[in-house]
């Protein structure tokens, strides 16, 4: 594999979690005080362009909506508090805001639309809460979701989501909203008959494939998931090491899979070894 080139950067300390924006030159940096920090790739160095403190706690989940908004930048944290801000002249400014969420939101996600911005939430109770833009407002829907909590949310389309939570499962949900009649509907639960996951995090590569990681009889592993012929959901275990794996994303040529394990050290995995 070729040696991927690095970019100088001064990222701050105690960072809970970052986001690089579609075209790869933003990158959002949430820490552990509740402060947000915008940097922007010139000429192979990240430069902070802006920063704001807008959560009174741990920011534990970003995302960028598609750039046909902005790009908006949403954030989700401790204090269970869901924000978004937009990015103007080099100045982060927050321009909506919700605490519907009965616990500290864990993970957030922007629907991949180009037409239609779209987010959903989840939080450390199981709550899901939809975050649309729709007749020139912010209309939110809430459901519940997980047992014992939400830990992850990807999309596999612009209306289709994938969640998986504390209590093993993984949920495929169609969101619709009918002249304003919003309904957020469960497809499918997927029972894993592979190696019994506990399951960490999840990312989608298109509308018929994703992966998730995390625990399996004390190895961390990887399962790749499908939608064969028959359009039924179909698993395969990829990846299996020692220590528990946290975190997973397929790369936006989605080429390969990043994985990071409870001890920090990211491992690769090329889509075309799957």
């Amino acid at each position: 594999m070729e040696e991927i080139e690095k970019i100088e950067t001064e990222i701050p300390e105690d960072i809970c979690t970052m986001e690089i924006d579609y075209y790869g030159r933003k990158l959002a940096v949430g820490d552990i005080t509740g402060k947000i920090y915008i940097f922007e790739n010139v000429n192979n160095s990240m430069t902070k362009i802006a920063e704001i403190a807008s959560h009174t706690g741990p920011i534990y989940k970003l995302s960028w909506s598609h750039p046909s908004f902005g790009p908006l930048l949403a954030s989700g944290g401790f204090d269970k508090k869901v924000n978004l801000y937009k990015i103007e002249n080099n100045r982060l400014e927050e321009i909506y805001s919700h605490s519907e969420h009965n616990n500290s939101v864990k993970t957030l996600k922007f629907s991949p639309s180009s037409k239609n911005l779209l987010l959903i939430s989840g939080c450390l109770n199981g709550d899901l809460i939809s975050l649309e833009y729709y007749n020139k407002e912010f209309v939110t829907q809430k459901i519940f979701g997980h047992d014992y909590g939400v830990n992850s949310i990807d999309f596999l389309d612009d209306y289709n989501f994938i969640t998986c939570g504390k209590d093993n499962a993984i949920k495929i949900w169609n969101y619709s909203n009918q002249n304003g009649k919003i309904e957020i509907k469960q497809i499918i639960e997927l029972k894993d008959e592979i190696n019994s996951m506990s399951i960490s995090d999840l990312s989608c590569k298109d509308n018929t494939h994703f992966v998730c990681c995390g625990e399996s009889n004390g190895a961390g592993v990887i399962n790749y998931w499908k939608l064969n012929e028959e359009k039924k959901w179909e698993a395969k275990e990829i990846y299996r090491q020692k220590e528990k794996l946290e975190k997973i994303k397929f790369n936006e040529e989605h080429t390969c899979i990043a994985t990071i394990d409870e001890e920090g050290n990211e491992h690769i995995i090329l889509e075309k070894e799957l």
